[in-house]
């Protein structure tokens, strides 16, 4: 039976055992046996950002050619639309069942193991981004004057 208000066509289910089984999932993560896959995601993180800054922030200053992307761009825009598509169906669910997820989300923020493991992105990035950010600087500044050069000396002649 298919509910008509939610856009997905997604069959009736109980959001209630979904609530309750993303709940147990993320007390996992954050439990002392989920240390591996904190890192994992740790390392997916960092990996989303650099992916960001190389692909979407130099791309859109300077306009490149998008279609003329190599094989790892594609791979990282794949990424990007992952994380967005993950995050567009966890707004879609709420929509759904506001209280239920409320609720749980309001449990997770007061467990200090989730301000622990919050702490532990921000500062990873921190540092990561610290040498990745005048790193992405050079090259954008680097293209700048390389379209500069290339646009004066056309100019020129």
């Amino acid at each position: 039976m298919e509910n008509s208000s939610n856009p997905l066509g997604w069959k009736s289910f109980n959001m209630r055992a979904v609530v309750a089984a993303t709940e147990d999932i993320f007390q996992f993560i954050l439990s002392e046996k989920g240390l591996r896959v904190r890192v994992y995601l740790l390392r997916d993180i960092i990996k989303a950002a650099d992916t960001f800054l190389e692909d979407e922030v130099v791309a859109c200053i300077f306009c490149d050619n998008i279609g003329a992307k190599e094989t790892s761009e594609y791979e990282g825009h794949a990424m990007h639309m992952r994380v967005l598509n993950g995050f567009q169906s966890l707004r879609r669910a709420v929509k759904l069942a506001p209280e239920v997820w409320t609720a749980m989300l309001i449990r997770l923020a007061l467990r200090p193991e989730v301000h622990r493991f919050t702490l532990d992105i921000i500062s990873a990035l921190v540092m990561h981004l610290s040498r990745k950010i005048p790193e992405t600087s050079w090259v954008c500044i680097s293209r700048l004057l390389h379209k500069l050069v290339k646009n004066f000396s056309s100019d020129d002649l």
